[in-house]
């Protein structure tokens, strides 16, 4: 999974006094990513169909749809977010099988 950068400082600078305070901004961020990630959906299994679409799925066998459609167009975003142990692969040109490949040939 990808990582972001915090949009707000840790510390502000009070005007008044000039007293370093913490910015609770900085900290719900920080909470509300980490907790987005924890509970986030992870791609365990990566299929492309003869036809470009993608389909993607998770541990639980589910689907996950913002990641999936025609392949040039969420190949980035898959390879980005996919972790190590992520399976990809792809179907024959008659659909009937499906072949595992590495990541970098995906």
């Amino acid at each position: 999974m990808t990582s972001s950068k915090n949009p707000y400082p840790e510390l502000l600078i009070d005007e008044a006094s000039g007293i370093e305070i913490s910015d609770i901004r900085h900290k719900i961020w920080s909470e509300g990513f980490k907790t987005g990630r924890e509970h986030r959906q992870g791609i365990k299994s990566v299929i492309k169909a003869s036809n470009g679409m993608v389909l993607v799925f998770d541990d639980k066998g589910e689907q996950i749809p913002e990641y999936q459609g025609q392949y040039e167009e969420v190949k980035a975003h898959i390879l980005e977010d996919a972790p190590p142990s992520a399976e990809f692969s792809y179907t024959s040109d008659n659909g009937t099988e499906i072949k595992i490949v590495p990541r970098e040939k995906w």
